[in-house]
Order: structure tokens, then sequence, then C-alpha cells
């Protein structure tokens, strides 16, 4: 059930109402949204007595980047502006819209962050290590499920959609999987290794048997959230890094996961559309982006082409494999 949503701004009938349809459109409207949506009634509830309501000065001024914030929080917020106005528009209100795109969409430079399956076997170390104190017994198995199922099920879930998980979105018969609801409250079932089902099967144990429950809880019992995940992946990547800050990255998040097991799908020849379904991309069009942006599938790509031409290597793989050693010294 949608949490009801009060807002202490300008017009708050108004802004939960637009919630209302938005969440009845089949909208998913996390936290981040929310604030957002609370961020804009505030704003207007700012403004001068005849202007509060959503002109273009309005709305520009809303919109407008600041020093130092990424495009992407301007980003959110004009679109937040731009669809409580058709809202507005809807409900027959006169409000100015912004325009769609403000330019030229940019063509896309999309180059993810990876990790490799060595620097996350690391990670998946430390999270088993944690000591179950503070939050209670129940501690390490929650750290060391969750980095897992980040990892081994894709997370080819979004965090978000890790974070909903309900018991009853278990399946621990074999095959294992699990039921995760993604962007438009559209679900898909996506297989879960045989390591991280009997690490899932063992918390689920310690559960209360309520089906609608969740699988992760923070300390106060409630629904662990995305920045609780996100937290809990950071503290063991930064362990993971204390230990061996030439092998782990300093800095992991839940989606650099996501990034990474889509590559590593990739590069291991799965198909495309396995890997559109098990993502949960509308369209293989998304995810060919991986494709476009793999290095290695580009460099067997240049070796098998330069194979019919210059022959085999007069390399062996020992060769090979001190040469790269003194290189790496060398850099």
């Amino acid at each position: 059930m949608a949490i009801e949503v009060t807002f202490d701004g300008a017009f708050p009938e108004l802004f939960s109402e637009y919630v209302e349809y938005k969440r009845n459109l089949g909208y998913v409207y996390p936290n981040s949204r929310i604030y957002l949506v609370k961020r804009l009634s505030r704003f207007l509830a700012g403004r001068a007595a005849d202007e509060r309501v959503l002109t273009r000065d309005a709305a520009e001024a809303f919109t407008r980047p600041r020093d130092g914030e990424s495009s992407g929080s301007a980003a959110g917020r004009r679109g937040i502006a731009r669809q409580f106005a058709l809202f507005l528009r809807w409900k027959g209100i006169d409000a100015w819209v912004l325009p769609e795109h403000s330019g030229p969409r940019q063509p896309s430079s999309f180059a993810p962050r990876i990790i490799s399956a060595d620097e996350m076997a690391r990670v998946i170390a430390c999270a088993d290590a944690r000591p179950a104190s503070r939050c209670g017994p129940q501690t390490q198995p929650v750290y060391a499920m969750l980095v897992r199922l980040l990892w081994c099920c894709g997370m080819f879930s979004r965090v978000q959609e890790a974070c909903d998980l309900s018991i009853g979105d278990l399946h621990l018969g074999k095959p294992a999987s699990v039921t995760l609801t993604g962007k438009g409250r559209k679900t898909r079932t996506v297989p879960l290794t045989p390591q991280a089902a009997v690490i899932v099967a063992q918390h689920v144990r310690t559960l209360p048997h309520d089906l609608s429950g969740p699988v992760f809880a923070n300390r106060a019992g409630q629904r662990l959230g995305r920045a609780g995940a996100a937290y809990t992946l950071a503290r063991c990547a930064h362990a993971a890094h204390s230990e061996r800050p030439e092998l782990v990255p300093a800095k992991v998040s839940p989606h650099v996961l996501r990034h990474s097991k889509a590559m590593h799908l990739l590069e291991n020849g799965v198909n495309l559309i396995y890997i559109r379904d098990i993502l949960g991309h509308a369209s293989v069009v998304t995810t060919e982006v991986y494709a476009k942006a793999n290095p290695e599938m580009k460099r067997k790509a240049i070796e098998a082409a330069g194979a019919k031409i210059l022959g085999p290597s007069c390399y062996d793989q020992i060769s090979r494999r001190d040469l790269l050693t003194w290189l790496r010294q060398a850099i």
C-alpha cells in the first residue's frame, strides 16, 4: 500500500492529488521523487502572492541549474515541473508547460563503470565477515545476503527493486528464483544462483512468517531504503579496499554491480535478449549500449580479424603473462 504524502508548501491538496493521480497511472514514486514534488510545493509557497501559480517565470526559476550541481539534478526538477504543469492543464488550470527538451539531445557517450569478478569476490568476503553487532544477531546474514543478491542476482534488479522485495516474492524451490517489481509496476522473474539461494533460505528462517513482510529491514524493523542498501554495500567495499587497495576501488554503488554483471554476461556469450529480460529493459536497444561500450568484445573482434592476416601469435601464454607483469610494474 502506498504511503500517504503530506505537503507543507503551496497547494497541498493539489499536490497530493497529483501524486495519487501518477500512482494510479502505474508510476512508482520513490522518496527521491516525492522530495522533488515537495520542493516544488515549497518553492511556490515562497513566491510573491500574485505569482503562486506555475507561471513561466516560476517554472524557469525552479528548474534553472544551480552552481556545482549535476545535470541530473536539474533534469529531475525540470521533469517534475513539466509533469505537474501537464496535470494542471488536465485539471483545467492554466499553467506554463516547459518544453520537453531545453536543447538538442547530445549524442550518448555511455561508459559504464564496472568491477571484475575478483574485485567482487573480495567485497563478498568482507560482507561474510561482518560482525553480528549493534543491529542484533541478524546483522551478518543481512550483509551477506544483500551483497550477494546485488551481485549474484544481477543485481539484475535496480536497488529499489531489491529494497521492495517481500518474503512472498522469493521462490526457494529448485530452481530458485525471485519475482521483481520494476518501473511501471512491471514484474519479471530472475533466477537465483544456488549459493545465493542457500543464504536467502537461511535468512528467511529467521524472519516472521509473513509473506508481505520485507526481506531487508533496517534497525527499526522497517523496509530498508535505497540509501540503506547503498550504505551497506559501500561499507563492505570500503573494507575490501582497505585490505586490497590495488584491487578493489574505494567506492562501489549498487548500479555499478548492475552494469558489471551485464557486461560479464555479455562477455560470456549470453544473448542480448536474455540480458534485456533479466535487466528489465523495455527494449533491446537499451541493452545494446553494453555491447557498444564493451572493450573486451571489441578487442576479441579485432584479434579475430587480425588473426586471418597476421597468423598465430609467436607468444605463448607464459610469455604473455610475463610481458603483462612487466608492463604493470613499469607503469
